[in-house]
């Protein structure tokens, strides 16, 4: 059995709870229904390069980092309607360093991926509704919690961590005072565990990440070129 390896650079804590589950999942949907290949699909490994220089200098630090990884996941969050601007300014010139470096014989990991939501993480925890209230424990309907349903609508969110707590908050309202706190970090695992990723495909940005991730799939040859 082939091993997929991968790493991550997120930019947050969070993040971090959600993505490499997230992304795992994805990557074993995509080779399931898009390649035969019998592939043993690793959790995307956590790498936080040391806070020297500038962003495009610590995400070649991470790819040197996992120099002998497959790929390379490389996150940053849109704050915009779309991921263009995130990704020249964010993302491009550690993609640029990477390549120089490779050039001049440094070793790195070849092969980055970009995860861009819009506006931020905390969009995609809201594509799948129905799933998101059983995470809650909600009785109501997503409509009776306000949860936006259309793709469209959930990335116009300009705050979808504020949003994530106004629904938490309406979930809550039956409950003793005592137990209305809202704590969102009690979403981002359960979640990446339990989306469902047709819903998510719903989502421009994550239709985005599968059409890199597929590109990168067929280079690396755990996809076959001809499908």
């Amino acid at each position: 059995m082939t091993a997929l390896v991968s790493a991550l650079y997120a930019e947050g804590r969070s993040d971090e709870r959600f993505l490499p589950v997230l992304l795992q999942r994805s990557m074993t949907d995509w080779l399931g229904s898009h390649s035969s290949r019998i592939v043993d699909v690793l959790e995307p490994l956590i790498v936080n390069p040391a806070r020297r220089g500038d962003r495009a200098e610590r995400i070649l630090a991470a790819a040197k980092q996992v120099s002998g990884y497959h790929l390379l996941f490389v996150h940053a969050d849109a704050d915009d309607n779309t991921s263009q601007r995130a990704y020249t300014e964010r993302i491009a010139p550690g993609v640029a360093r990477i390549s120089a470096a490779r050039t001049a014989g440094e070793a790195a990991c070849a092969e980055v991926i970009p995860i861009i939501p819009v506006q931020m993480v905390e969009t995609w925890l809201l594509a799948d509704a129905d799933t998101l209230c059983n995470v809650i424990g909600a009785a109501p309907s997503p409509r009776q919690l306000e949860i936006p349903l259309r793709p469209d609508e959930i990335e116009r969110i300009t705050d979808p961590k504020q949003r994530l707590r106004e629904i938490m908050q309406r979930a809550y309202a039956s409950r003793p005072r005592r137990r209305r706190a809202v704590e969102l970090g009690e979403l981002y695992e359960p979640l990446a565990n339990q989306i469902r990723l047709a819903e998510l495909e719903r989502l421009p940005s994550y239709q985005q990440y599968l059409s890199d991730l597929d590109s990168v799939l067929r280079r690396l040859h755990f996809v076959p070129e001809n499908r």
